[in-house]
């Protein structure tokens, strides 16, 4: 059994015009009941379908920062809803205080361990932090082994495939190579807490979810990163 964050982009739940699609919700479903009775999940979003605020110069960084973090609790509101619908017990983690909309949840790892899917929302909460640092949090408070990246590409390149034909894929990278090779996957702080806690990264294609199932049976899929 390993004990599993998913990072899904924010970007991964759009389609087209549609800023959270139903079909990417409805994949994110699959997943979790593909993998929730033999493994332990907690799910990270971003909230880049909304804003991103390096496209946004005329905001204050503070204020950018905010305007995101506040939208990956929108997703994570969003997920939320689509399990219960599917009666997959699950909470919502997220820095920031809501009474009376988001229940304050104490006992994270508790309810992680008897199974409840938990959605982290919010990052860290503070301004200049980007996701991958939301994913170390969640990380350290669920005490994973196992990180999965899903992306809009199958994997980790050396140059990016959709604007270089000859771009290579790697099958698997360690966490020096990735700081060497200077490979854009996570923050340079995130690849070293992954490294110093032995967190494997599994990176692979959202569209291509149900593959995951074949990570566990040995398979080769995606870009494997530890060791």
């Amino acid at each position: 059994m390993s004990r599993i964050v998913i990072k899904l982009s924010g970007e991964a739940l759009k389609d087209g015009n549609d800023l959270v699609a139903s079909t990417n919700l409805e994949k994110v479903v699959k997943i979790i009941k593909m993998l929730k009775d033999k493994h332990q999940i907690a799910i990270v979003v971003g909230g880049g379908n909304y804003f991103r605020g390096k496209e946004h110069p005329e905001f204050a960084k503070i204020t950018g920062d905010t305007i995101g973090m506040l939208g990956t609790v929108i997703n994570a509101l969003y997920i939320k809803n689509i399990l219960d619908k599917n009666n997959i017990s699950c909470n919502i983690d997220t820095p920031f205080s809501f009474p009376n909309l988001i229940s304050k949840v104490d006992n994270i790892k508790e309810l992680y361990d008897k199974g409840n899917i938990i959605i982290f929302g919010g990052g860290v909460g503070k301004s200049g932090y980007s996701t991958d640092s939301g994913v170390i949090l969640a990380s350290e408070k669920v005490d994973a082994d196992l990180i999965i990246k899903l992306t809009n590409v199958d994997g980790v390149y050396d140059k990016d495939p959709k604007i270089f034909k000859d771009a290579q894929k790697f099958d698997y990278l360690t966490y020096d190579e990735i700081l060497n090779k200077n490979l854009k996957i996570m923050d340079t702080y995130a690849i070293k807490e992954c490294a110093k806690r032995k967190i494997k990264i599994l990176v692979m294609n959202f569209q291509s979810y149900e593959k995951i199932k074949d990570y566990f049976q040995g398979q080769l899929i995606g870009t494997v990163i530890g060791v």
